[in-house]
C-alpha cells in the first residue's frame, strides 16, 4: 500500500474518517482503523486459495491407474496374439496345401509318362518322333522341377496389424509347354481378394501396382490383357474406370476359362465372349453389332466412364453396365465353351488405351 497525502478520499469501509492509505490491488482508501481490518480480509482469502492447492496437490498425488482401460489394452493385446496365431496357423496350412499340389501334380505328370513309355516299349511299339517327344516331356518336367518356387508371402500393408497370405504364381516360365503355362492360384486368409490385372500379351504395361493397364505400342495393335481371379460360382462385380481411349473406343471386356492360354486372336475364339468397340459383341467366336438386340452401344462410352463386368456363374451370365448411363448388357456364356473357372479377359487396341482397376463386390 501506498501513503497518499495530496488526496484525502472517505474510507471505504466506515465512509466517516479519511482514507489515509490506498491499496495497490482495489485502489480503495481506508483510515488508520479499517487499515488492519482490510489486510485481515486479504489474508482470509490467501489462506483460502492456499487450502485449495494444497487439496489439488493431493488429488494429484492420489491419481491412480484406470484399471478399466488396461484391462480393455489386455484384451485388444490377447485378441490380437490370438489372430496373429490363427493367420500363421492358416499360412502354414496354405503353404502346405500348394506344395503337396504342386508335388502330386509332378508326380502325376511323371507317372503318366511312365506308363506310356512301359507300354509302347513291352509293345515294341515307338518311333524317332515318339523319341523326340518323350524327350521333350522329360525336358519340361525337369526344367518345372528346377524353377524356383513363386511361392511368396503377401503382407496387408494397410492393417494396423499385418496379416500375411500365402500366394503362389505357377510357373511361367517362357521355355515350358503352353500347356503348362497356368493361371494364378491364390490363397487369401481373407475371404474377399481384390481383383487386379495379372499378366498380359502384346504391348501391354500393368502400373500401380497392377490396377492399371496401359496400351504402349503401335495404333491398331491389339493389347491382351487377363485378371487374377478365378470365377467359378455365385456371383462377382469388377469394376473399372476408362482412363483413357484413343477414338474410336476400342477396349474389349470379357471373360475366358482359365484354361485357355493368352494369345493373339484370343477374343476371336470360342473360349472367350465380351463387349468391343464398333458396338462389336463376340459370342464364343461369332461376331454381331446389334445394338438393340444387346443393348450394348460402344459409341456411347467416353473417357472417365465406370463400367461394372459381373461374373454370374450361377446363371452362366456376364453383365455389363455403365454407371453413368445407367445400361445393362447380358451376355449368356455357353459353359461346354467356356467352361469354368472364368476369368477376366480385356483388349485394348490403340495407344495410350488406359483402364483401371477400382473395386471389386
Amino acid at each position: 500500500m501506498n501513503t497518499s497525502a495530496n488526496r484525502k478520499k472517505p474510507c471505504a469501509i466506515c465512509s466517516e474518517s479519511a482514507g489515509i492509505l490506498t491499496c495497490i490491488g482495489c485502489q480503495q482508501a481506508f483510515c488508520g482503523k479499517h487499515v488492519s481490518e482490510h489486510r485481515q480480509k486479504l489474508a482470509v482469502e490467501l489462506d483460502h486459495i492456499l487450502q485449495d492447492h494444497d487439496l489439488i496437490q493431493h488429488r494429484i498425488k492420489t491419481i491412480s491407474t484406470n484399471y478399466s482401460l488396461l484391462e480393455q489394452i489386455n484384451r485388444w493385446e490377447e485378441n490380437c496374439i490370438e489372430r496373429i496365431k490363427v493367420a500363421a496357423d492358416t499360412a502354414r496350412e496354405n503353404l502346405g496345401e500348394l506344395l503337396n499340389q504342386s508335388k502330386e501334380k509332378l508326380t502325376t505328370t511323371s507317372y503318366d509318362l511312365a506308363v506310356d513309355l512301359r507300354s509302347s516299349l513291352e509293345a515294341d511299339d515307338y518311333s524317332e518322333n515318339d523319341i523326340i517327344r518323350w524327350t521333350q516331356k522329360l525336358s519340361a518336367l525337369e526344367l518345372e522341377i528346377k524353377t524356383p518356387s513363386t511361392i511368396r508371402i503377401i503382407e496387408n500393408k494397410r492393417a494396423i496389424i499385418r496379416l500375411i497370405n500365402i500366394e503362389s504364381n505357377e510357373s511361367t516360365n517362357e521355355n515350358l509347354p503352353i500347356i503348362q503355362q497356368q493361371p494364378i492360384l491364390k490363397k487369401g486368409l481373407e475371404k474377399k481378394i481384390q481383383g487386379v490385372f495379372l499378366d498380359v500379351l502384346g504391348p501391354a504395361r500393368l502400373e500401380h501396382e497392377r490396377y492399371v493397364a496401359r496400351h504402349v505400342g503401335v495404333r491398331n495393335k491389339d493389347a491382351y490383357v487377363r485378371g487374377n481371379l478365378l470365377y467359378h460360382h455365385g456371383q462377382r462385380t469388377i469394376r473399372v474406370r476408362i482412363e483413357n481411349f484413343k477414338s474410336p473406343y476400342c477396349i474389349f471386356f470379357g471373360c475366358i476359362s482359365s484354361q485357355s492360354v493368352l494369345v493373339q486372336g484370343l477374343h476371336l475364339l470360342p473360349c472367350s465372349i465380351g463387349w468391343f468397340g464398333y458396338n462389336q459383341v463376340y459370342e464364343h467366336g461369332r461376331c454381331s453389332s446389334n445394338c438393340k438386340k444387346h443393348g450394348y452401344n460402344s459409341q456411347l462410352i467416353k473417357k472417365n466412364d465406370v463400367l461394372r463386368l459381373t461374373f454370374h456363374c450361377d446363371e452362366q451370365q456376364i453383365r455389363l453396365y455403365n454407371e453413368r448411363l445407367n445400361t445393362t448388357s447380358i451376355l449368356n456364356v455357353d459353359i461346354k465353351l467356356t467352361p469354368y473357372p472364368w476369368q477376366l479377359l480385356m483388349v485394348m487396341r490403340h495407344k495410350d488405351d488406359c483402364v483401371k482397376i477400382l473395386s471389386d463386390q
